[in-house]
Order: C-alpha cells, then sequence, then structure tokens
C-alpha cells in the first residue's frame, strides 16, 4: 500500500451514483467518483491522473443541495492505479480547499447518496 492509503482516517462510502468530476482548468471530465468521505475521494477514469498535481474540481450532482447542483474544491491526487477491470485507473484525492457551502453539499452527498454503512 502507498502512503495515501495509510493516511485515510475515515471510512470511505460508496456513492449511489458515478457523480461526473470535472477539471475546471481545462473544463474536461476526469473520471466519476466511486466513493468519498468529508476529506477525499475515489475517481474511476479511462486515464490516469498525475500524482501530487493539485485539481481544481467541478463535481456534478443529480439534483440541487443546499442551493446548488455543483460543488467545487481543490484536491490532490495522492495515488493512481490500474483498476481491477484494466481498462481503467482509480485515483485517490485528499481534498485541499473548499468553501463552508460546498463542505455542507460533501456532508450532504455522505447522508443521502452513498449507500448505508451497515451492509
Amino acid at each position: 500500500m502507498t502512503e495515501g492509503h495509510e493516511q485515510r482516517k475515515q471510512r470511505r462510502e460508496q456513492t449511489i451514483f458515478y457523480l461526473e468530476a470535472v477539471d475546471v482548468e481545462t473544463d474536461q471530465e476526469i473520471g466519476r467518483v466511486v466513493d468519498m468521505t468529508p476529506d477525499g475521494l475515489m475517481i474511476i477514469n479511462k486515464d490516469p491522473l498525475a500524482i501530487n498535481r493539485i485539481y481544481h474540481l467541478k463535481i456534478k450532482l443529480p439534483k440541487e443541495l443546499a442551493g446548488d447542483t455543483e460543488l467545487y474544491f481543490k484536491a490532490e491526487c495522492r495515488w493512481c492505479r490500474q483498476s481491477i477491470n484494466d481498462q481503467f485507473f482509480d485515483a485517490g484525492l485528499r481534498i485541499t480547499d473548499i468553501s463552508a457551502d460546498d463542505k455542507l453539499r460533501i456532508d450532504m452527498v455522505l447522508k443521502f447518496y452513498t449507500f448505508p454503512s451497515d451492509i
């Protein structure tokens, strides 16, 4: 395991929807959110993400949460590896900069759009 895995402090919550993650700087989709914590997320994509790069992300929500249908934050890619399906890559990102409103939206995503933890 890499250092990024060992530093995670919170249980990942698998999202019900694969939410689209867009790089704000390029306006290109960089993958789909597979799971989240209040401090980070895992994205799956056909192309690998650059490790140690800070991405300015926009996550498209399935419906309005706390007044918006998108959330924005910056996150550092801590690791990236080929997925179980070798046509994709998994990448772990740690949130580095987020507004209070978008933090609230992440909390709402975790509450409403993840599978129950007791399954």
